[in-house]
């Protein structure tokens, strides 16, 4: 009972961090939403999914490869690992930075002003989300709940200071939102206990290169491609139509709230326990896919049932696209919603290889899918096709998911013969059938 106890507690402090994480996104949505234009809003969201796949670069050769291959690892190696990790996260913030005002510069409007303050605090951003990650890895959900906390609220406390004095340009707007990240992340390191290291950043990626570059591909290919998908939306339709598609995925955001804690939840719970059996493993990842649906069909539905006068409240003149794709994008989630399983269970197995796969088709069809119900049906179109490729790979996830648990081991990820090798937990061995209680 007592590890069972355990168990719930860090699943708890994990929903507690992404709840925290999701509302300062939200808190930030709505007051940009209801300071600027829906053209304004637009462009706002432009640079906050270029942030989202800055994050999620940053994730893939950061705070995963630390998740799977650290999670299990003495305190000492660890540390040292996150050091690295850390110093690798400003670099890849510093190299983003320059792309993402370079880009900036040769626009106008408020998408300049975007654009540019985006790039000025983007190393804050990703330090304060590897920070995070850091803290899943070391089992310490509860100092990332933490930081996040302190971050949404010096981030409202900023901005609502904006607001007030009338310094409401949307480049403001984003740098208090960077300048509270900033904070946050120095507080991350110092909870952490650890410095930097952006000198051995190219060291880490080096020695993670094999699992990084299935990590990133995969997203590149998949979860990148969806972030495209949404750009192109704007770029084929409109920037308002851009916007309607953030206001419904900030509607949606708690449930990305609960996917997100369940996906950081499960891959360290899987990764510290390589020899655990193929059933135990399969019902972990029913139960949490079975939870995550049915949760997302009773939000789903109050969200259809939302007054207009609530939604124009929130969103203002961005809540009629928002409503017009609520169906679509909510169907979407729930087909999301059930791969939550056996993704964290493949992610924890070390399995990065044989979710590349998946990606390697998904990737090229969705952005094929998008631009054609686009062109077709405008922004209701677009939202439609994401949904539809959701649906399209959630058996084939299961399906892999059976397959690897078959073969009883994860995928090989790095045949180097250095001693960090021997922390995978994707090691060749057939595992027993031990349950997932620490």
């Amino acid at each position: 009972m007592i590890d069972a106890f355990r168990l719930a507690r860090r699943a708890g402090w994990n929903v507690v961090d992404q709840g925290l994480s999701a509302f300062s996104n939200v808190a930030l949505a709505v007051m940009v939403a209801r300071t600027v234009t829906a053209s304004g809003f637009g462009a706002f969201s432009i640079a906050f999914l270029l942030f989202s796949v800055a994050v999620a670069v940053a994730r893939s050769g950061v705070g995963q490869p630390l998740q799977i291959r650290f999670s299990g690892a003495a305190s000492d190696i660890r540390d040292a690992a996150i050091r690295r990790a850390l110093g690798c996260a400003v670099l890849m913030g510093l190299a983003g930075a320059a792309l993402i005002g370079a880009a900036g510069a040769l626009l106008d409007g408020q998408l300049r002003a975007a654009l540019i303050a985006l790039a000025v605090v983007l190393p804050g951003l990703l330090l304060q989300d590897s920070c995070r990650m850091a803290m899943f890895a070391c089992g310490r959900p509860a100092a990332a709940a933490l930081i996040d906390g302190v971050w949404a609220v010096v981030q409202i406390g900023l901005i609502a200071g904006c607001i007030a004095i009338r310094y409401t340009g949307l480049g403001e707007l984003i740098l208090a939102w960077g300048i509270s990240a900033a904070l946050s992340a120095l507080l991350g390191v110092v909870v952490l206990r650890v410095v930097p290291a952006p000198q051995e950043g190219l060291s880490w990626l080096r020695g993670e290169g094999k699992l990084t570059s299935y990590l990133l591909g995969e997203y590149v290919l998949g979860l990148g491609a969806a972030q495209f998908g949404t750009l192109l939306v704007g770029f084929l339709a409109s920037t308002s139509a851009v916007g309607s598609l953030r206001a419904a995925q900030v509607l949606l955001g708690p449930l990305g709230v609960l996917g997100a804690a369940a996906f950081q939840f499960s891959i360290p719970e899987i990764a510290r326990r390589p020899d655990a059996g193929s059933r135990s493993r399969l019902l972990f990842a029913l139960g949490l896919s079975a939870i995550m649906g049915s949760v997302t069909v009773g939000y789903v539905v109050l969200l259809l049932l939302l007054p207009d006068s609530v939604g124009s409240e929130l969103f203002g003149s961005s809540w009629a696209g928002a409503a017009s794709v609520l169906l679509a994008m909510g169907i979407g989630s729930l087909a999301s919603s059930l791969c939550c399983g056996p993704a964290g269970v493949l992610y924890g197995m070390g399995a990065a290889a044989l979710t590349f796969r998946i990606y390697v088709v998904k990737g090229p069809l969705l952005i094929v899918v998008v631009t054609i119900t686009t062109l077709q049906w405008g922004v209701i179109g677009a939202a439609w096709g994401l949904a539809a490729m959701e649906i399209a790979v959630l058996p084939v996830y299961w399906f892999v998911l059976r397959s690897a648990l078959r073969r009883g081991a994860g995928v090989p990820l790095s045949g180097d013969p250095d001693p960090e090798a021997s922390l995978t937990p994707s090691n060749s061995h057939v595992p027993s059938e031990r349950n997932l209680l620490p």
